[in-house]
């Protein structure tokens, strides 16, 4: 087999999502030059839990980056270097060879909710990363506890634990890892102690995990292996080809935006929001993730907010209480729905007329980390109409962006700017909403596969076509737009956050309580 000698230089970023696997393929300035995307398929067994085959990510994988070399016309000796993105808390127990004990249990897999009590109550001084406030059951201690708890054969049999970026990367190579993104800002390594916190993982009752915990811990961009002859084969790439080391998905969007300094902030849209800056200092907060030493560029702490519900609300308002009127419009316009009702929302003052709703139909992630808060329409008269709701929603999932950068102000850290990625940056109205709500410039990425793009960037670094992954990324990513805050409307919907906020405050504990009701069918 012809090993690694690269002719015309592209990288190849591939993000495994959970709906699927894509595969960027890009030259060196930052241009998609080929794509192909592969499906995922995700098993629900129990209420609250989700799984997938790693199986069927090393086919979805190989299938995805030949269509992107088979779309672009290039051959794999033309690819200089190459990395992949994953979900974050996405586990693979895998025996000494590498091979799955187990499917995957996925990052939204919530099953671990009395071991994320278990992993609150230690009080250990691991917690700051997440203020001493509550613990995601998200989180890879919560999971790894419930296997030992509830599958005590596959925790016996287990060699490593690996996260999805990480096992996809063995898939590649050959060669076990970690990347030091999901092990500082999901498994609470630390590098300027040089480890894992063991001590906190052995308060938990997990005293061999030290044994299973990957290493070595590698940053983003540094190379993690070279492609293997097997994983050569079936996609057509060179045997030696060098891989790069990611990380999570989020944060290699955030890279793939150009948030690679201080006081930059990523604002990652889709079906929720998470908002990812860089803090030259250390700062820790409840109601803040972090921050995380050297999680995205060495030195410099990462700072994370979240929104778990944002365009999903949107999608849920139009596709359940729009009318046919609305949809028939669009047909004769060939546009969609969202067209006619932002063009009606746009005619409607800010407000919303005196209407507030609270987008938190999947509780709140920061900055009140409440899994049992929900959404509320509050305001309702009979001169509103469905672009009146329709509008109240855009706004709400500004004034939450707002509420946790206030939160981030609050203790110390003052983001500067936006850049932004992913669905709701197709809507000019609705980033205009964040800039003139947050009083923030945000400016949008011409590549809106954010992800794939940062780990293209990570393997540039990775093959040596680039130094850092600051340089890569001024190198690669172009700006699209960019959206100024317009005079005055900061101050004009600063007493619509309050009110907002004040919504939350006011009713939280009554959601609490309807939210256990109707848990136990006693509505």
């Amino acid at each position: 087999m012809v090993r690694y000698q690269a002719m015309n230089r592209y990288v190849l970023g591939i993000d495994a999502g959970t709906e699927s696997i894509r595969a960027g393929l890009y030259d060196l300035n930052g241009n998609c030059v080929g794509f192909g995307v592969e499906s995922n398929e995700t098993q629900h067994a129990r209420p609250g839990w989700a799984e997938q085959s790693p199986d069927r990510w090393q086919r979805a994988m190989v299938q995805a980056v030949r269509s992107a070399l088979a779309s672009a016309g290039v051959s794999g000796s033309q690819v200089c270097g190459l990395s992949v993105d994953g979900t974050t808390c996405t586990l693979v127990f895998a025996d000494a060879h590498g091979r799955p004990l187990r499917d995957a249990i996925m990052w939204m897999d919530v099953r671990a909710v009395r071991e994320a009590q278990i992993t609150a109550d230690t009080g250990h001084t691991a917690l700051k990363y997440v203020g001493h406030g509550p613990v995601s059951a998200e989180w890879f201690p919560c999971k790894a506890l419930w296997v030992r708890n509830h599958e005590p054969e596959t925790y016996e049999r287990c060699h490593t634990i690996l996260e999805q970026t990480d096992w996809l990367t063995f898939a590649i190579t050959g060669e076990v890892g970690a990347n030091i993104n999901t092990a500082s800002t999901r498994w609470f390594y630390d590098a300027r102690d040089g480890d894992y916190p063991v001590s906190f993982y052995q308060q938990l009752g997990l005293q061999e995990i030290s044994e299973r915990l990957p290493r070595p811990v590698r940053s983003i961009g540094e190379q993690a292996g070279e492609v293997s002859e097997r994983f050569a084969a079936e996609t057509g790439l060179l045997a030696g080809t060098p891989v790069a080391t990611g990380g999570g998905d989020a944060w290699m969007a955030a890279i793939g935006v150009q948030t690679v300094r201080p006081g930059r902030v990523a604002l990652i849209t889709g079906s929720s929001q998470v908002h990812v800056g860089l803090s030259q200092t250390e700062l820790h907060a409840r109601g803040l993730f972090g921050s995380y030493p050297d999680a995205m560029i060495p030195g410099l702490h990462v700072v994370e907010g979240g929104q778990t519900s944002t365009g999903s609300v949107l999608n849920w308002f139009v596709k359940n209480f729009v009318g046919e009127e609305v949809h028939a419009e669009a047909r004769r316009r060939q546009c969609s729905p969202y067209d006619i009702l932002t063009a009606r929302a746009e005619d409607i003052p800010p407000g919303s007329e005196g209407l507030v709703i609270l987008e938190h139909w999947q509780g709140n992630r920061t900055p009140w980390v409440d899994p049992t808060s929900r959404g509320v329409i509050r305001g309702l008269t009979l001169r509103h109409t469905p672009a009146h709701v329709y509008r109240a929603i855009l706004e709400a999932v500004a004034y939450g962006t707002e509420v946790v950068f206030r939160r981030m102000r609050e203790n110390g850290f003052a983001p500067s700017e936006l850049i932004a990625c992913g669905g709701a940056t197709n809507s000019p109205f609705w980033m205009q909403l964040h800039a003139d709500v947050t009083g923030l410039p945000i400016t949008t990425a011409q590549e809106q596969q954010a992800a794939c793009l940062g780990s293209a960037i990570a393997a540039a670094v990775g093959a040596g076509e680039y130094d850092t992954i600051g340089e890569a990324a001024d190198a690669m990513v172009h700006t699209a737009r960019r959206i100024e805050p317009r005079p005055g409307e900061s101050e004009r919907y600063r007493d619509f956050v309050d009110q907002y906020t004040a919504t939350y405050e006011q009713l939280h504990e009554l959601s609490r309580e309807l939210t256990m009701l109707a848990e136990t069918g006693n509505t």
